[in-house]
């Protein structure tokens, strides 16, 4: 497919005769048979929410042949206009994708990566996947636009798949959240109050915005358990004089520890994240900011009987301060989860991209783990197609739970850096080499090793600190009673 040249195509507003033309009402059409679909544990269906118009559809797709739209929208590229050119609402204008201008990906900028990453998925599907795809999968989907794209060009190939799972963050939701309160240090929140009766683990997060008061030193923020000291999920205050924070947890009668130095003062208020990812991966964030990360074990999956704020299950001391808008998930989320930026966003363009492929049973799942229990317990989700696009970040265990999820002659496929990408045969997992010269010429997006971090969020030797700016490498030290420089 010869890639689009020119300057980017700006699509204007269709005349006002047109939308006049185009509001006369239609005969109403019978609404397609409800399909009774049941998502498993961790994952959610998304039911189609009406029909989309075969005008429409082809509206769409002719717009395609058009010079691509540059069309940047709260840091998404969306490639579809609100209106197609009849002056109709665009039925998939909620599509978006990568939005770094600065990406060697950047589709406006650089529309060949679009027709080389359909070029290579359409070649790996017709040489190891002919007999049909039953199950595809993506990883880091983002609003779908590239997902989109893929799908009408496998249903060209007559390859589309009967099932769409979309793994990423922004479908996850809090397991439990409650406003939070003022701590007088006599009493704290048991948050089994609230009915919560599932299980935890092996991933979790906690956020809160927290105010220390003064005597923090000992107690704990919050304290997950089964009894005293038994499978705990906590994090723990040190000395008030070195701000010291312990996220742990406790499985297996053995503690994993990460430790923040610096990171808390009586009377200042912080947003804080805590999370373990499925491979064990401790992480601590301040203020959207990566503190600390440690390598460390994950908590056992289980029902804990005790979630304890804002007091500790092994001694009698109680947390002093204020804890609001209290978040708990089962995934390993980040920090743009804890507000919920994309959450509304993600949820449009779901129902969308479910509405346009109504033959499709889409689902979606917040983390990886939560995927792989499923295709773990269902065969039916195990992947035949899986990929993994316009992914900046490395995700925790991405390549041990991939090769579990792929079905008998599932393949896998990481774009558009070339490499890392497998095929199942049978009972072993080989990797595959993947040639194009287009991708293969894409620059590495590279991460500035130094950072300028503003007032109120970085001191030189606590965190919490307002002082001057400087620079400094990312993350923060884990060591604790560092002397100021």
């Amino acid at each position: 497919m010869a890639a689009p040249s020119g300057a980017p195509h700006t699509f204007a507003p269709a005349p006002a005769e047109a939308r006049a033309r185009s509001s006369v009402p239609r005969k109403a059409k019978a609404e397609p048979e409800v399909k009774d679909v049941k998502a498993p544990a961790g994952g959610r269906y998304w039911r189609p929410q009406g029909q989309v118009e075969e005008s429409a559809r082809q509206e769409v797709r002719a717009l395609l042949q058009r010079k691509p739209l540059e069309n940047d929208f709260s840091g998404w590229q969306m490639p579809f206009p609100f209106e197609l050119p009849s002056g109709e609402r665009c039925p998939i204008c909620a599509l978006g994708e990568c939005g770094d201008v600065n990406c060697a990906a950047y589709r406006p900028k650089h529309p060949e990566v679009r027709a080389a990453i359909e070029e290579v998925v359409a070649r790996f599907a017709q040489q190891y996947l002919a007999d049909g795809i039953q199950t595809y999968v993506s990883v880091g989907s983002g609003l779908l636009a590239q997902d989109w794209f893929i799908l009408e060009k496998l249903s060209a190939l007559h390859l589309a798949p009967s099932r769409a799972i979309f793994v990423d963050l922004r479908t996850a939701h809090p397991a439990i959240a409650c406003e939070g309160r003022q701590f007088s240090g006599e009493d704290a929140l048991d948050m089994t109050q609230l009915g919560f009766n599932s299980s935890l683990g092996p991933e979790f997060s906690f956020s809160a915005v927290v105010t220390f008061g003064s005597r923090c030193e000992g107690t704990r923020l919050f304290d997950f358990c089964n009894g005293i000291e038994e499978d705990n999920i906590y994090v723990e205050l040190g000395p008030e004089e070195q701000g010291a924070m312990i996220f742990g947890v406790r499985r297996n009668g053995e503690d994993a520890q990460v430790t923040a130095g610096g990171a808390w003062l009586v009377g200042q208020p912080h947003l804080y994240l805590f999370t373990v990812s499925a491979t064990g991966m401790l992480r601590i964030y301040i203020d959207n900011q990566l503190v600390v990360s440690q390598q460390g074990h994950p908590p056992e999956r289980m029902h804990r009987k005790r979630l304890y704020v804002g007091r500790s299950s092994n001694c009698s001391s109680f947390f002093t301060g204020q804890m609001r808008k209290i978040q708990v998930w089962n995934y390993c989320v980040d920090s743009c989860s804890v507000d919920g930026l994309y959450a509304d966003e993600a949820e449009r363009a779901l129902n969308q991209f479910a509405s346009w492929f109504p033959e499709v049973d889409v689902f979606t799942f917040g983390s990886l783990a939560s995927f792989a229990a499923a295709a773990e317990e269902d065969d039916e989700f195990q992947a035949d197609l899986l990929l993994q696009i316009d992914v900046h970040k490395e995700l925790d265990g991405f390549q041990d739970l991939a090769k579990k999820v792929l079905s008998s002659n599932g393949l896998a496929l990481t774009l558009p850096k070339t490499g890392k990408s497998w095929r199942r045969e049978k009972v072993k997992v080989v990797e595959l080499r993947v040639e194009s010269e287009v991708l293969a010429q894409l620059e590495e997006k590279k991460q500035q090793p130094w950072v300028f971090f503003g007032p109120g969020k970085v001191g030189r030797s606590h965190f919490c600190q307002e002082e001057s700016r400087f620079l400094r490498l990312s993350g923060w030290a884990s060591r604790i009673g560092r002397p100021p420089r």
